[in-house]
C-alpha cells in the first residue's frame, strides 16, 4: 500500500531525480539569470538542463491543470520560502541548490512510496528504543518515518510493523545515526489458546 504524495513532494522528488539522472552534482541545477521575473526568466534560460526539467515536468503533467508556466515558477519560489530550495547567485547565472530540509523531504517522500507487503512468515518486526534527549530532533524524524513504513506504536518506544521493511528500517537507523539506541527484533505471535 503507497501513500499518495502532496503535489509539493512530488515536484521535489521529481527535481532530485531529474538532477540525479542529469547527473548533475547532488541538489544544483542552472537558472536563468533573472529569475524573479517568471516572463522574462522564462526567455534568458542560459542552461538547457533547466529548460529539460520543465519540459519533462510539464509533459509529465500536460494533461492536468499544472502546465502554466507561471505554475512552475510558483511551484519553486513555493519550495524556496518553505526552505526546501535556495538560489546561489554564482558569477552572472543563479544556481538552484536542495537545503538539507529538502533533502530530508525527499528523503520522507520516498519511504511513503515504499510498497509495503506483509512478511510472509507472518512475524511482526519490533523496534526497542531508548533515544537519549540531546537527540530529540532525530528521534522526532525516526518515529514519524517508521510511521510512514508502517509500524505502530504499541509503546512510548516500542513500535510494531507487520510488513516487510526490514531493509528501510535499518536505513533509517543508519541515516539518523540511532544504532547504539535502537533494537530491532522479530516476533511471533503465540496467543494463549
Amino acid at each position: 500500500m503507497k501513500i499518495k504524495l502532496p503535489f509539493t513532494e512530488k515536484f521535489l522528488l521529481d527535481l532530485y531525480n531529474f538532477m540525479n539522472k542529469a547527473g548533475r552534482l547532488i541538489g544544483k541545477i542552472t537558472l536563468p539569470k533573472y529569475f524573479s521575473n517568471p516572463a522574462i526568466a522564462f526567455k534568458k534560460l542560459f542552461l538547457p538542463s533547466f529548460c529539460d526539467f520543465m519540459d519533462e515536468w510539464e509533459n509529465k503533467y500536460k494533461n492536468k491543470k499544472k502546465k502554466d508556466k507561471n505554475y512552475f515558477y510558483r511551484m519553486i519560489y513555493q519550495l524556496k520560502q518553505r526552505g526546501y530550495l535556495k538560489i546561489l547567485r554564482v558569477k552572472n547565472n543563479s544556481a538552484i541548490i536542495i537545503t538539507p530540509k529538502g533533502i530530508e523531504k525527499i528523503f520522507i517522500a520516498e519511504i511513503k512510496l515504499i510498497d509495503r507487503k506483509p512478511r510472509r512468515d507472518r512475524k511482526w518486526q519490533m523496534v526497542l528504543f531508548d533515544i537519549p534527549e540531546n537527540k530529540r530532533r532525530n528521534r522526532d524524524l525516526f518515529r514519524r518515518a517508521l510511521q510512514y513504513l508502517g509500524y505502530k506504536k504499541l509503546q512510548k518506544s516500542i513500535w510494531v510493523c507487520p510488513y516487510d521493511v526490514l531493509r528501510e528500517t535499518k536505513d533509517l537507523i543508519k541515516r539518523y545515526n540511532l544504532k547504539p539506541y535502537v533494537e530491532l527484533l522479530l516476533v511471533k505471535k503465540i496467543g494463549l489458546g
